[in-house]
């Protein structure tokens, strides 16, 4: 291979390793300088590409809140302590997928969402299924995400869930960030921050 031909293939290496190091200093960021931290989500989010054939389970992380009015705190208090939401899992072949939940959160959704069928897996259960497609955000200008949009899935409970939009971008290959959307008065707008990983990225992390 020619020298420019590795300078070449070396570039999208080099750019994913700066934006996952951006993306760990943002995340730093949230518990020094929460403004900061999330003007910084918000960088590394324009700077994604989208991804492409998400396949099989992936581990969640709830990042942050946006939700205002003063709930926030309380919100990622709760969440620190309690988090039910385990990840995603994906079916390319089918465009959709469906979040993962703890056995715990399946009994007390059996209690708020008596007539809504949950989907048992090993360690707890999947829930709310989304269809995905790739395409422009419909809030970050200039950014193609993945979707993965709840509104048109008629067994989904119609509040609040059948009002949600989550969009994706790749960080590096196998992390994603992505920004949850909730309708609110007939406009978009973002309610959190999480990420999604890899099962090989998750085992990488907690080797090192």
């Amino acid at each position: 291979m020619s020298q420019s031909g590795a300078v070449i293939q070396n570039v999208p290496m080099e750019s994913e390793v700066l934006a996952a190091t951006s993306f760990w200093r943002a995340v730093a960021l949230l518990r020094l300088e929460r403004p900061a931290g999330l003007a910084a989500l918000e960088s590394v989010f324009a700077g994604g590409q989208p991804p492409s054939s998400l396949r099989g389970p992936m581990r969640g992380r709830f990042l942050a809140s946006t939700i205002g009015h003063h709930i926030d705190p309380a919100f990622e208090a709760l969440t620190s302590l309690w988090l039910p939401w385990k990840g995603k899992t994906f079916d390319p072949d089918a465009e959709q997928g469906r979040n993962l939940f703890t056995t715990g959160a399946r009994r007390m959704m059996r209690v708020t969402l008596p007539r809504y069928a949950t989907i048992d897996e090993p360690g707890g259960c999947s829930a709310f299924r989304f269809l995905t497609s790739i395409g422009p955000s419909a809030f970050t200008p200039g950014v193609e995400v993945l979707r993965i949009d709840y509104r048109d899935v008629p067994e989904n409970p119609s509040w609040p869930v059948r009002k949600i939009l989550d969009e994706l971008v790749m960080i590096e290959d196998g992390r994603y960030l992505g920004q949850a959307l909730i309708e609110f008065r007939g406009a978009l707008r973002r309610a959190a921050w999480f990420s999604l990983e890899d099962l090989h990225i998750v085992l990488t992390d907690q080797a090192s």
